[in-house]
């Protein structure tokens, strides 16, 4: 096990990755859907912030609205913070699926990500307006499963996230549900460095361990402490984000 890692100084996250996940590559986390996948990641990227460093956001399924409220919530994470030191890229499918309708404003990149070149495009324009500051930039989306719900760009943009997180020049932490296309996402999981899991027990979000290339893992669950309000919150918010998605999605 080699390369440099990052740590989130949370114990409930060294209790199931000791060493952090590694940078310079990806870092996965699948499990069934409203298992709280989002909310883990949140608590890497408020701690990639706090040490310096800086995001590509994705917002897949949800506004920044949404992560300025999460992350203030959960994190206390102020929002000129992320204001300072997040780039986001909107995911709107109901633009052109071409690059040449790319939008992009001080406040964020827009595209309809679908299309593989868009996703590729939009990736590399955000990166272009970060630096390595700190631990240098993460790449941060969630609920990749929205995408597979096109007929029409399925099986290409599954050869687009697959080509994100086989990269060796970017750190990438994605997450992705295990209740819809599990077969499909199954590839991304697989071109993963390392793969986390979550689930729900008598509403207590766990986390544990899959498996990874570069860092050691605990392979037994272990609580993470969200209330079960917390988590119902985000997840209402989420839901309705994801149901207003789908029908535009499952045309294209």
């Amino acid at each position: 096990m080699t390369g440099e890692t990052f740590t989130p100084e949370k114990a409930w996250f060294t209790s199931v990755a000791p060493d952090g996940i590694p940078t310079n590559t990806s870092t996965v986390i699948s499990g069934p859907g409203g298992s709280g996948k989002p909310l883990i990641g949140f608590a890497v990227l408020d701690a990639w912030l706090d040490a310096g460093g800086q995001s590509v956001l994705l917002l897949t399924n949800s506004g920044a609205e949404f992560v300025y409220d999460t992350m203030e919530l959960l994190y206390d994470t102020e929002r000129s913070v992320i204001d300072e030191q997040v780039e986001f890229v909107d995911f709107d499918p109901t633009m052109d699926p071409g690059v040449d309708a790319i939008e992009i404003s001080e406040e964020m990149i827009r595209g309809n990500l679908l299309d593989p070149a868009v996703w590729r495009k939009t990736i590399e324009q955000a990166l272009d307006r970060t630096d390595d500051s700190g631990p240098g930039t993460v790449l941060f989306g969630t609920a990749l499963n929205l995408f597979l719900f096109s007929d029409t760009y399925r099986d290409p943009i599954l050869d687009a996230f697959e080509e994100t997180v086989k990269r060796e020049d970017l750190t990438s932490l994605f997450t992705v549900s295990s209740s819809a296309y599990a077969a499909e996402i199954g590839r991304v999981e697989d071109a993963a460095d390392t793969v986390l899991l979550t689930d729900m027990e008598d509403r207590q979000l766990r986390l544990r361990g899959d498996r990874s290339e570069s860092v050691p893992l605990e392979r037994g669950f272990h609580p993470v402490p969200f209330t079960s309000e917390q988590l119902d919150r985000i997840r209402s918010v989420a839901e309705a984000s994801r149901d207003e998605l789908l029908p535009t999605i499952k045309a294209i």
